[in-house]
C-alpha cells in the first residue's frame, strides 16, 4: 500500500513537502524538487538552508505558519504556497506545503488585463477623439488620449492641404506637425506646428508615403531613422526614447498624415503593438477627415457669404448710412433688407419721405420697399443696426 502512495505523491502536478518541527526536510516530491532546485537524493533530514533553498520560501516553509496562495520568487518563477501546520498548538510535528508554478497562468492573466486595458482605451479614444469638428483639435485628441496609457510620447503630423481642409495630395505636399504630447515636455522631439522633413526610407517617411504601418523595436539601431536628422536623432536616444511605431491616418483609403508613438519608460513595442496603434490611428483618421471635410465647406459657405457682401456703401443725397454685418446663424444666413432713413429697431425702417409718404422694410428673405423720392433703395445684410438722419 506504502508503495501505492508513494508513486501517486510524486504523480501529482503540484509539489508536496513535509518540514519537522525542527525546520528539516522529512519529504519532498519529484514536482517540489523541481521547483526548489533540490537534488534528487539526500534531502531528508537536512535544514531546507543547506539544500540552497530560496530564502523567502524556506523561511515560510519552516515557519509552520498557515498560508493560502502566497506567492514566493524561487528561481524565476512565481511559486504559489499553500501550508497547514500538523499537530495542535500544544504540540507542533511540522507543516505540509503544497507548490504550484502560477507563471504561467499569471502571465496569461496578465495579458487577459493588458487586453482589457486595449479594449477601454479603444472605447475611450472613440468618445475623447472627434469632440470638435477642428483638424488640429482631433490630432491633439489622439495624443492626449495614447499618454501614458499606450505610449510615452505621441506626434500627430498631417499633409498641409489636409491643415486646410482639403484633400490630401498624391504626392509631393510637405507634413506639418499637429500636436506633440508626453509624459515629459522638456522631450527633444519637434513641436507642433513644424515641418517635418524626412528621408526615404525612413519610418515617418514608409507610413505617409506607402500607407504602410511601420515598426522600430530599437532606434538606436534604425539608421534610416537616424539619417533623417542625426543631430536630433541623438538627442532623441540620450533624452531615453528607444521604440517607435508609426502608423498612416488614412480614411476613406486616401492617406492624411502619420502618427508616432514612441516609448522611452515603456517596454519597447511589439507587434501586438503595432497592430492596436493601427487600430487607434484608424479611429482618429475618421475624426480628422470628418474635420477636413467641415473645414472645407465651412471655407466655402464664408466665401459665398463674402461674396454678396458690397465692397462699399453707395453715396446717397438723403441719407447718411453705415453698417455692421452679423449672421443671423453660423453658416449660410442672414436677410437683406431694404433701408431708408432712420432705423427705429432692429429689421424695421421708418422713414417720413421727402413727399410725406411712410415706407417700411422688414428683415426678411424677399426685399420689401417703395420708392420715394429719388427712387433710390440700400441693401444690406440683416440682422444689422444702421443709422442714418434725413438731410434736409
Amino acid at each position: 500500500m506504502y508503495e501505492h502512495h508513494d508513486a501517486v505523491l510524486h504523480a501529482v502536478r503540484e509539489g508536496v513537502v513535509i518540514v519537522g518541527p525542527d525546520g528539516r526536510m522529512v519529504l519532498a516530491n519529484d514536482e517540489a524538487r523541481r521547483l526548489l532546485g533540490l537534488p534528487a537524493d539526500g534531502i531528508a533530514d537536512r535544514p531546507l538552508s543547506e539544500l540552497g533553498v530560496s530564502q523567502g520560501i524556506a523561511a515560510l516553509l519552516t515557519s509552520g505558519r498557515a498560508a493560502n496562495d502566497d506567492v514566493q520568487l524561487v528561481a524565476g518563477r512565481l511559486v504559489s504556497v499553500h501550508q497547514r501546520a500538523v499537530g495542535d498548538d500544544t504540540q507542533r510535528s511540522g507543516s505540509v506545503a503544497t507548490l504550484r508554478d502560477t507563471t504561467e497562468l499569471r502571465t496569461l492573466a496578465g495579458r487577459a488585463d493588458m487586453a482589457h486595458d486595449r479594449l477601454q482605451l479603444l472605447y475611450d479614444a472613440g468618445l475623447r477623439i472627434g469632440t470638435t469638428l477642428d483638424v488640429v483639435r482631433s490630432a491633439e485628441e489622439l495624443a492626449a488620449v495614447a499618454v501614458p496609457r499606450f505610449a510615452d510620447f505621441v506626434t500627430v503630423e498631417l499633409f498641409e492641404p489636409v491643415l486646410q481642409g482639403d484633400e490630401p495630395p498624391l504626392a509631393g505636399a510637405e507634413l506639418r506637425r499637429a500636436a506633440a504630447s508626453g509624459v515629459r515636455d522638456d522631450h527633444p522631439l519637434l513641436p507642433a506646428r513644424r515641418v517635418i522633413r524626412f528621408v526615404p526610407g525612413s519610418p515617418v517617411a514608409t507610413s505617409a508615403l506607402t500607407g504602410r504601418s511601420h515598426l522600430e523595436a530599437d532606434l538606436n539601431a534604425s539608421t534610416a531613422w537616424r539619417a533623417s536628422d542625426p543631430e536630433r536623432a541623438r538627442r532623441i536616444l540620450d533624452f531615453g526614447i528607444h521604440s517607435l511605431v508609426s502608423v498612416p491616418l488614412r480614411a476613406r483609403g486616401v492617406v492624411l498624415g502619420t502618427a508616432d508613438f514612441w516609448r522611452s519608460d515603456q517596454q519597447p513595442f511589439d507587434t501586438d503593438d503595432l497592430s492596436f496603434a493601427e487600430e487607434l490611428g484608424a479611429r482618429a483618421a475618421v475624426a480628422i477627415d470628418n474635420a477636413r471635410r467641415y473645414t472645407r465647406e465651412h471655407s466655402t459657405a464664408v466665401a459665398l457669404q463674402r461674396s454678396l457682401l458690397h465692397r462699399a456703401l453707395p453715396e446717397r443725397t438723403a441719407l447718411e448710412t453705415a453698417y455692421r454685418y452679423l449672421p443671423a446663424k453660423a453658416g449660410v444666413g442672414g436677410d437683406w433688407v431694404v433701408i431708408r432713413g432712420q432705423v427705429v429697431e432692429d429689421h424695421v425702417v421708418q422713414v417720413p419721405a421727402a413727399q410725406g409718404s411712410r415706407l417700411e422694410a422688414l428683415g426678411e428673405p424677399a426685399v420689401h420697399g417703395v420708392a420715394g423720392d429719388e427712387g433710390n433703395r440700400l441693401l444690406v445684410p440683416a440682422p444689422v443696426r444702421a443709422q442714418g438722419t434725413v438731410q434736409s
